[in-house]
């Protein structure tokens, strides 16, 4: 998407962490093993404008496949984008 919208950057790095409700793995409860809660930080380096970084952000939220499919599996999903120092 940043190659489509001829968005430069220098460096990009992506962390995730997630709650995992394991009661149906350990047999604790009758409920699929599925994350609750997933947070995703997106850490770019570029010197292009916020309004430019939001639109990155919105087009890859919109279009990015596995975005779509965790964004409808876990219901607190939240995605940040932070600029790199």
């Amino acid at each position: 998407m940043a190659e489509k919208l001829r968005f430069k950057y220098g460096d990009f790095e992506t962390y995730s962490e997630g709650v995992l409700d394991t009661r149906g793995r350990k047999s604790e409860a009758d409920v699929p093993v599925h994350y609750q809660a997933v947070r995703l930080t997106i850490k770019i380096k570029t010197e292009e404008s916020d309004p430019r970084l939001a639109r990155l952000a919105e087009l890859v939220g919109r279009y990015c496949p596995v975005d779509s499919l965790i964004r409808a599996a876990v219901p607190d999903y939240e995605v940040n984008w932070e600029r790199m120092e």
